[in-house]
């Protein structure tokens, strides 16, 4: 058993709170969602009162503005399920992660979340596969983390049922701070622990998606809105909204296809039908008796002009002739001893 059932790069559309408390908006969200190839959707589950400073008047304001309620969650992922999507939601508090043992295929931990270990340690509990994005943290810290789920759950637990996505928590995050190479570390340090390497990016267009799939990343998280100038709400403009999306999902199986091949010192199939045309042949510079030994001043190697089985170039010199041969004409295996 995998975090990811097959192959593919599992790629998540970030609704976040693009719904904006809508809940009319959430469900066109996760339709054109599917429209755009993505395999999940994931939302953002919180109670304002335990997510922010209460006395912060204007943020609590905002949050109960964005809020969606467990019923709404309720159905939203009963909708996405039946659509064949996997529905994925952050808690930002206690009670919202109880609620998501029971109602989210898989659970988020967010950057901004990721050293509140009681609410890490309430998702792990749900026994489901735990996504934890690294922003705010150094390498150190996430080896912290890693080795604290360990202790406290054990391997069996946490092995193939959490997922690491590299993160800088920035909006936009400029690209000279992207540190995509990151992801390769994380890789060669989680290769033998059984944890997934994924990706949730924060950047403007695709490119950073796409060369994360190159560098490994098996998990690719991306911001998703219906329209980029929706609403003065920050998030809009950092999301892919759904052209970019239905690109960003067609590059990645498209690399998909280029990085599947078979690791291969062997030359491949579409190789095999070129090798007899490419591969450069001896021609006499001038006509040649039999018996003559060859050597660079009287032959020339040329690509044949019809599919000619390939000569050993570096045994022709020395070799003597055993027929005449013309002018421009190609010498075979069969005409040299």
């Amino acid at each position: 058993m995998s975090f990811i059932k097959n192959k593919k790069t599992f790629i998540i559309a970030e609704i976040g709170n693009n719904h904006e408390g809508s809940y009319k908006n959430a469900l066109n969200l996760i339709k054109a969602a599917k429209k755009t190839g993505v395999d999940a959707v994931k939302f953002q589950t919180f109670i304002p009162n335990f997510y922010s400073d209460p006395n912060n008047f204007e943020r609590i304001k905002l949050l109960k503005k964005f809020q969606l309620s467990f019923e709404q969650f309720k159905r939203l992922k009963k909708i996405a399920n039946k659509m064949g999507l996997v529905f994925i939601s952050t808690p930002f508090d206690l009670l919202c992660a109880k609620f998501l043992k029971k109602n989210s295929d898989f659970i988020k931990i967010s950057s901004g979340d990721n050293n509140f270990t009681h609410l890490i340690h309430e998702t792990i509990k749900s026994y489901k596969k735990i996504i934890i994005s690294t922003g705010l943290m150094n390498d150190k810290e996430i080896k912290k983390t890693y080795n604290m789920l360990i202790a406290k759950f054990g391997k069996k637990r946490i092995e193939n049922k959490l997922a690491i996505l590299h993160c800088v928590t920035d909006y936009p995050v400029a690209n000279k701070f992207a540190n995509l190479n990151r992801i390769q570390r994380l890789i060669k340090y989680f290769n033998k622990k059984k944890i997934t390497i994924g990706y949730s990016d924060h950047t403007l267009g695709n490119e950073a998606c796409i060369a994360a799939v190159t560098l490994g990343a098996k998990i690719i998280e991306k911001h998703f809105t219906l329209n980029k100038n929706f609403s003065s709400f920050r998030d809009h403009k950092i999301s892919a909204d759904r052209n970019e999306m239905t690109q960003l999902v067609k590059s990645i199986r498209k690399i998909e296809e280029m990085l599947s091949s078979k690791k291969t010192f062997n030359i491949q199939d579409p190789e095999t039908k070129n090798i007899k045309m490419m591969r450069r042949q001896p021609f006499a510079i001038k006509d040649l008796k039999k018996g003559k030994t060859l050597n660079i001043s009287n032959i020339k190697f040329l690509r044949p002009s019809r599919p000619i089985k390939p000569i050993n170039l570096d045994n022709i010199l020395g070799k003597k002739l055993k027929k005449n041969i013309y002018k421009d004409q190609i010498i075979l295996n069969k005409d040299i001893h």
